[in-house]
């Protein structure tokens, strides 16, 4: 489990007043009841460019991802909410490394939170806090790359806590401006390496492998315009950096090696469609 983050008192701080923020709110008669967060469901359309990077290892991966989103939201009693969402895209990586190749992928994400309203002159504001998890699967085992290398498939998760708020404030026409911003807090990842496939390629009795993952983060934003009609558009990012792996024992016939996954960072700039029911 990452606890590095803990012994920042910036960390700490931010927390602490994102906790006390749940307290119960009180209304403002400045701001319409219009703004406060709504029991609601979102299913909609997302579509983003994606890149991962392995910088030391001169490994990238891009590629355009197409997906589905879902959210519901939960009124509680005192201005309190729950949230919770769920996402999944999947898109044709383009590899560049050990020469060249395209390799298939999806991911789904999901977390659920607890937030509280709070009311300032010209609009509302909902921090929250709660516990996500991230599934990765690239099913590339037994593909060779342009150079004759072999690639393995590779999942990997995420358990992490997202902190973070919405805001919102009125815009013309009856519609309304909700921006989001998140911190993601990695507990814990694992990086799973279907090595054995190389039994197919000269060695024999070859092991998977698992690298666990401790150190990270992530960042999470949208800027969304609500229409009246119940439609949601804007666009979104989401952004993860994850430091090196810890050291695990790929075995094989002949002998085993010490392999680890590098420091990597990922990042998606999309835009997405929701329809309210």
């Amino acid at each position: 489990m990452n606890t590095s983050w803990m012994t920042k008192p910036s960390h700490w701080l931010y927390t602490a007043l994102l906790l006390a923020a749940l307290a119960p709110a009180h209304a403002d008669s400045l701001v319409s009841n219009y703004l406060r967060t709504r029991d609601a469901q979102e299913l909609g359309l997302t579509i983003s460019s994606y890149s991962y990077q392995e910088p030391s290892a001169s490994v990238s991966m891009t590629a355009i991802n197409y997906g589905l989103e879902y959210q519901k939201t939960s009124l509680l009693r005192d201005g309190k909410f729950v949230l919770a969402g769920i996402d999944y895209a999947t898109g044709t990586d383009q590899y560049s490394g050990s020469g060249t190749l395209s390799v298939p992928k999806y991911y789904y994400n999901g977390k659920i939170a607890i937030g509280a309203d709070w009311a300032y002159r010209s609009g509302i504001i909902s921090p929250y806090i709660g516990l996500g998890y991230r599934f990765l699967n690239q099913t590339g085992g037994g593909l060779t790359t342009s150079t004759g290398d072999v690639m393995y498939d590779r999942q990997s998760t995420y358990l992490y806590i997202p902190v973070g708020f919405k805001q919102r404030s009125l815009t013309g026409g009856g519609g309304l401006f909700e921006s989001t911003f998140e911190l993601d807090y990695l507990v814990s990842g694992n990086q799973f390496s279907g090595l054995s496939v190389m039994n197919n390629f000269g060695k024999s009795s070859s092991s998977d492998v698992n690298n666990r993952q401790t150190s990270g983060y992530g960042l999470n934003a949208s800027f969304i315009y609500k229409r009246p009609d119940g439609w949601s558009l804007g666009p979104y990012w989401k952004y993860w950096n994850i430091s090196f792996s810890d050291l695990a024992t790929w075995t094989y016939t002949t002998g085993s090696t010490s392999v680890y996954e590098p420091a990597n960072t990922t990042e998606e700039f999309g835009f997405k469609a929701l329809y309210q029911f």
